[in-house]
């Protein structure tokens, strides 16, 4: 085996225990498969779907006030959530708030903050997807999508505007620069956001609606000093309104959809 050939053996050993990782994280309780309401909190306290309580949100933060008997526990820390209870969040922020046992399964209700309106996701253990999960769809492991890029950062970061998957909700992605490639000759350019470990690049291309979500996302680490940023295009993404309705998915800058077929990746659950 030449060394060429023991680095690609390598790198798609670790691509496969990366995969692995990937579909147990999915498969865990209260993951991105147990998803099973999406609701949109109002300034007077209300019923939401799927668990007791009265539930309201204003500018400042939510609001939940539970009695004893709906047998509510906070997910930090397991202590029971009895009488009013408040969060705040920063914007796109999300945190796991409570958890309902008084059910068949836990539910876990998530709040989130998108657009400066507060909302809850409920989480259910054992959900049927959960149960009948047998993995994500993926592209072989190919070298050829293991690219160099160059990363160039704007002087500020620019807002967009942008749909979600989610009818009701619109969200503003802040571009904080733009990473360029060549991949067979053809030049690609495409806008990414930073985010805690790097960069995340949400894309369209010719694979949507084929064999791929109407959009995708590549996690890349922060760039070299001098720009350069590793692409492995066998480590992208489906978003998770591909496998769940209630999300409030991003989609990608307008500007980024890609000329080519990427087939690399995770492909249509």
């Amino acid at each position: 085996m030449t060394s060429l050939e023991n680095e690609v053996t390598t790198a798609e050993a670790d691509w496969s225990a990366w995969r692995r990782a990937r579909e147990d994280a999915l498969a865990a309780d209260f993951g991105w498969l147990s998803l099973t309401s999406f609701q949109r909190l109002g300034p007077e306290p209300d019923a939401v779907d799927e668990v007791p309580g009265l539930w309201s949100a204003d500018e400042h933060g939510a609001a939940l006030v539970a009695r004893h008997e709906d047998e509510f526990v906070l997910c930090d820390g397991g202590r029971d959530a009895i009488g009013e209870l408040t969060k705040a969040l920063d914007e796109r922020g999300q945190a796991l708030w409570v958890k309902w046992t008084g059910g068949q399964h836990d539910v876990v209700v998530e709040l989130l903050r998108r657009d400066h309106r507060y909302l809850v996701r409920t989480r259910e253990e054992g959900s049927v997807q959960q149960q009948n999960f047998s993995g994500v769809p993926t592209y072989d492991y190919s070298p050829d999508w293991v690219l160099r890029g160059h990363y160039t950062s704007f002087a500020a970061p620019v807002p967009e505007r942008v749909p979600t998957a989610h009818p009701k909700v619109e969200l503003t992605l802040h571009a904080a620069g733009e990473v360029s490639f060549r991949y067979r000759g053809t030049a690609c350019r495409l806008a990414v956001e930073a985010s805690a470990d790097g960069l995340r690049i949400p894309f369209r291309d010719r694979t949507n609606g084929r064999t791929t979500p109407a959009w995708r996302y590549l996690d890349a680490a922060a760039p070299a000093p001098d720009g350069t940023v590793h692409l492995d295009f066998n480590r992208t993404l489906d978003y998770p309104f591909a496998f769940s309705a209630h999300t409030s998915c991003p989609e990608p800058f307008a500007a980024n959809r890609l000329p080519l077929a990427v087939e690399a990746g995770e492909k249509t659950l």
